[in-house]
C-alpha cells in the first residue's frame, strides 16, 4: 500500500494537534495549581506508624467505690491494645476540673501524671480503672471535670516503649 505525501502531511497535523492538546491540558493544570498552596485530605494514615499503638475510650471520673480499686473517687476508660507486644504499664497524664468553679479542686496542681501497672495483651480490649484516692482530701459529692487525657506512656514487658510526651492523641471534653 503506497501512502502519498499529503496522507502523510494530514497524519502528522493530527498527531501534532493530538500533542499541542495534551501539552495545553497539562500546562492549564500546572497554573491552575500555582496558587493552591496546600491540599487537606480526609483520608486514612498512609501507614501504622503514623497511628498510635491502641485505641481508648472517652474517660469517666466515678465517684461511686469499685472493691479493690478505690473507695472514693476513679477514673476509668477503656484501653485497646492494637500492637502484637505486652504491655505491663500505661501512664496517663490529665487535668481534674471542679464542676462549678472550673477550678481546680485540689491544693496545688490539678495536673495528673498516673502509671497503671496493668497487663494488656495483644489485641485485647480492657477496662482500666485508676484510683485518685490517693490524692485527695475530701471526697467528691459530684465528678470532677476530666480534660486533656491522654496516653503518656506505654511500657512493654520486652522493655520497649512508646511516648506521647505532648498529647498528640488526647482526649477533650
Amino acid at each position: 500500500m503506497r501512502i502519498n505525501q499529503s496522507e502523510i502531511a494530514l497524519r502528522k497535523e493530527k498527531i501534532f494537534k493530538k500533542y499541542f492538546l495534551a501539552v495545553l491540558l497539562i500546562a492549564g493544570l500546572f497554573s491552575s495549581c500555582e496558587q493552591v498552596t496546600g491540599i487537606i485530605l480526609d483520608m486514612p494514615p498512609s501507614s501504622q506508624g503514623e497511628l498510635p499503638p491502641f485505641v481508648i475510650t472517652k474517660p469517666v471520673f466515678e465517684t461511686i467505690e469499685r472493691p479493690y480499686y478505690f473507695k472514693y473517687a476513679g477514673i476509668v476508660y477503656k484501653f485497646f491494645n492494637t500492637t502484637d507486644e505486652v504491655i505491663d504499664r500505661i501512664t496517663v497524664s490529665f487535668l481534674l476540673f471542679d464542676p462549678k468553679t472550673q477550678d481546680s479542686p485540689f491544693i496545688g496542681s490539678n495536673k495528673f501524671e498516673i502509671s497503671k501497672w496493668d497487663i494488656v495483651l495483644p489485641g485485647e480490649n480492657k477496662e482500666i480503672i485508676i484510683s485518685l484516692d490517693h490524692f485527695i482530701y475530701i471526697a467528691p459529692t459530684e465528678p470532677y471535670l476530666i480534660d486533656f487525657f491522654y496516653i503518656y506512656e506505654i511500657h512493654y514487658v520486652d522493655g520497649s516503649i512508646w511516648q506521647d510526651k505532648y498529647g498528640k492523641y488526647r482526649v477533650r471534653n
